[in-house]
């Protein structure tokens, strides 16, 4: 008898699981305006501390894990080689990308320096 109710419970559980994936992965997601944001054909603004103009977090990857150690910092502490460390990764990188590259960076908490945010957003115009 008491089996019949774990697995009964178990059974519970494992429906109730499923429902909820369904349901989540049927909610409608609040789509991006540009007209709210300000940019023109996807181009982030650079208005905004965090750029809101929708992006795909699943596949974001830049090799520039070094540039970590920089989280939380205030970006008028950089030295000089911090901000040539900036400026290399932001160099290197295909200008189709550095919006994205931002956007990653300021997900993980790493703030440009002000010389460095300059020269992105010369870019993105």
């Amino acid at each position: 008898m008491e089996n019949f109710i774990l697995i009964g419970i178990l059974v519970f559980i494992v429906a109730g699981f499923f429902i909820l994936r369904k349901f989540y992965r049927n909610t409608p997601v609040d789509e991006h305006h540009d007209h709210e944001h300000g940019g023109e054909d996807g181009v982030c603004c650079g208005r905004h501390t965090n750029c809101a103009k929708g992006y795909d977090n699943s596949n974001l990857y830049f090799d520039d894990e070094e540039l970590d150690r920089f989280k939380g910092t205030n970006p008028e502490e950089y030295s000089d080689s911090d901000i040539e460390e900036f400026r290399n990764v932001l160099y290197t990188m295909k200008e189709d990308e550095v919006d994205n590259w931002v956007h990653c960076l300021q997900t993980r908490g790493i703030e440009l320096p002000p010389q460095v945010k300059e020269e992105v957003l010369m870019m993105l115009q």
